[in-house]
C-alpha cells in the first residue's frame, strides 16, 4: 500500500492546479493555521 500524501502535499497540489482557496474562504480555523505556520509545536509543558 502506498503512503497517502499529507497536509502540505495536498495544499501544494491544489496551489499548482490553481484551485486553492483564498485565506478569507479558508476551511481551516485561524488557530490551526497559526499552529501550522509555527511548525506544529508540541503541546506546552506543565510547570
Amino acid at each position: 500500500m502506498a503512503k497517502r500524501p499529507g497536509l502540505y502535499a495536498n495544499i501544494n497540489r491544489r496551489k499548482r492546479l490553481g484551485i486553492s482557496r483564498p485565506k478569507s474562504k479558508s476551511t481551516i480555523s485561524a488557530k490551526a493555521y497559526k499552529n501550522m505556520k509555527a511548525g506544529f509545536p508540541k503541546k506546552k509543558k506543565r510547570k
